[in-house]
């Protein structure tokens, strides 16, 4: 699984800061690391089937905007919970999806962080390989205290990016 190149770069340098006997870029830097990290293991629970880790980083209040699957909000976990047992079951048939995020920006409100980019797409199945895009708006509140931090998904917007794949689903 490939993490987002930006993270892979701060966890480097956060890593070489620390050999070093210095603070990793300061708290604003960490807590940002920490919010990319829990985004990441969020996405890879949906794609891997792991239902335990998305009710981990996900709260049971969750709702959610997705453009391709509803046009209504969807209100708590329990969707997005059988949603996982599709992946799951998929995945056990020999498919594989993975995500790159790209140019993420993470603002932070008190306890509450703001993800905003783009998520690609990319999935394996049957020998054919599909890539799809997406924009994402992802919503995080910490639950926990400064010294063990537990951000969970509370939000998520999905906008699609202009494809033909997406102007199919637009315009019907």
């Amino acid at each position: 699984m490939t993490e987002p190149e930006e993270l892979q770069i701060e966890l480097f340098e956060g890593a070489k800061e620390r050999k070093a006997g210095r603070a990793a870029g300061g708290k604003a830097a960490s807590r940002r690391r920490v919010v990319l990290e829990t985004l990441d293991k969020n996405l890879r629970s949906i794609w891997e089937g792991d239902a335990d880790l998305y009710r981990a980083t996900t709260a049971d209040e969750v709702t959610f905007f997705e453009w391709y699957i509803s046009p209504d909000r969807i209100d708590g976990i329990d969707f997005h919970m059988r949603e996982i047992k599709v992946h799951a079951s998929v995945l056990g048939e020999g498919g594989a999806i993975e995500h790159e995020i790209l140019n993420p920006k993470v603002q932070f409100y008190g306890p509450v962080a703001i993800v905003t980019y783009t998520l690609m797409i990319r999935s394996s199945s049957c020998g054919k390989v599909t890539h799809k895009s997406h924009h994402e708006t992802r919503v995080f509140h910490d639950t926990g205290s400064e010294e063990a931090p537990e951000w969970k998904l509370v939000h998520c917007h999905k906008s699609p990016v202009s494809t033909i794949d997406s102007l199919g689903v637009l315009r019907g």
